[in-house]
């Protein structure tokens, strides 16, 4: 494996993933692997955390997109061998790969434009049936029970009607809201409350455990608790705890 992360590091950087052009503003990407075992000579087991960030209008600072832990990555790799992108075949190293890339596209385009990430969403869509379809495809492609993570129920979700306003709401927290702090600091709070309480009553109306719902508040609890300190009425706190209750 004394090539493995180079080889990582080069497929995620130098392959062009959208068309879009973000100049030098490349997104900050983070990929951390553990690996749990091996089977046979290049079978590997593996867990990953995979996060990304993007600058906050202004701030001088970052705001973090989204952060997953993906527990169960099985997939194969040789010394050496090459990491090649295909649309139309299953790899089980490099479809990973590509399905967390256009995930984080999709959450990063979802800051700036209501319901830009739909493209790489749908992308990311494309994988987990090319997995589901695939022979070779092992765990964490599969649909599970809605209180695990899973890749295919966390992009069905993303690009389900029924979170349409999940995804309204995301766009008004960060590019009406985070970004707006250092400009209109009132109202971009009252702005970004708005936001998360039209995410808390989506989850209670839908009234099931949701995937999306629970990785965005896993991601951003302290940095909500952080943003509305200087939030003049401090009842804000207990409505807060009523609309993310795990983070309490």
């Amino acid at each position: 494996l004394a090539d493995f992360l180079p080889q990582i590091r080069q497929y995620m950087t130098a392959y062009r993933w959208t068309n879009e052009d973000f100049g030098d503003d490349r997104i900050r990407c983070t990929i951390n692997i553990s690996l749990l075992g091996v089977t046979g000579d290049n079978h590997y087991t593996a867990q990953a955390f995979i996060g990304s960030q993007r600058p906050i209008y202004k701030a001088g600072r970052n705001t973090a997109c989204v952060r997953i832990k993906d527990e169960k990555w099985e997939f194969d790799y040789i010394r050496n061998q090459t990491i090649d992108h295909s649309e139309t075949r299953f790899n089980s190293l490099a479809s990973f790969l590509d399905y967390y890339a256009y995930v984080l596209l999709g959450y990063d385009a979802d800051t700036y434009k209501t319901y830009g990430g739909t493209p790489y969403f749908q992308k990311a869509m494309d994988i987990v049936n090319l997995a589901l379809g695939s022979t070779s495809a092992s765990k964490g492609w599969d649909v599970t029970p809605q209180q695990t993570y899973s890749r295919a129920q966390l992009v069905d979700e993303l690009l389900s009607p029924k979170f349409s306003d999940f995804r309204k709401a995301v766009h008004v927290y960060y590019y009406r809201g985070l970004d707006s702090l250092s400009l209109e600091p009132d109202k971009a709070m009252e702005r970004m409350l708005s936001a998360l309480e039209k995410i808390g009553n989506l989850r209670e109306k839908i009234n099931q455990p949701s995937l999306v719902i629970r990785t965005f508040f896993d991601t951003k609890y302290l940095e909500i608790a952080d943003s509305f300190l200087q939030y003049p009425d401090r009842a804000i706190y207990a409505q807060l705890t009523k609309i993310d209750p795990s983070h309490q």
